[in-house]
């Protein structure tokens, strides 16, 4: 297994996903970020610079296989030839748990819609889906 995480200009993450999910690869984690890639935080003229704002995605992938598939599919979509296209490194992933059903490994990386998996219902609740006084 192994963990996929690229950072990518913010315009072409709808295109990233939409590709991910056709090619059937789930789970995806995006954050938004800012940073600054290998050229420094000075340019040439000796100015600095500010940090760009980017999304950076994690991607539990099961094989190397489905690793290829994912990384051409964030290449593809947000490779350009100007400045701060973003990187991609992937990392092996030592062991996996899907929380909810204690699945492990490659079985808590598959897709839920054909397992039939009865949704877990609880009582928490968050600011997101209370008023707030």
């Amino acid at each position: 297994m192994y963990m996929v995480t690229a950072v990518i200009n913010q315009d072409d993450l709808k295109s990233v996903l939409e590709d991910l999910f056709s090619n059937d690869i789930e789970g995806i984690t995006v954050s938004y970020v800012i940073g600054k890639g290998s050229f420094g935080l000075k340019e040439a003229d000796n100015i600095p610079t500010d940090l760009l704002a980017k999304v950076k995605l994690e991607i539990v992938i099961s094989d190397t296989n489905h690793r290829e598939i994912a990384m051409e599919c964030i290449r593809s979509n947000s490779q350009d030839l100007g400045r701060g296209a973003g990187k991609m490194w992937w990392v092996e992933v030592g062991g996996v748990e899907r929380i909810r059903t204690g699945e492990k490994d490659v079985d808590a990386l598959t897709t839920q819609v054909n397992k039939k998996i009865k949704n877990v219902q609880c009582g928490l609740t968050t600011n997101i889906d209370t008023p707030c006084s």
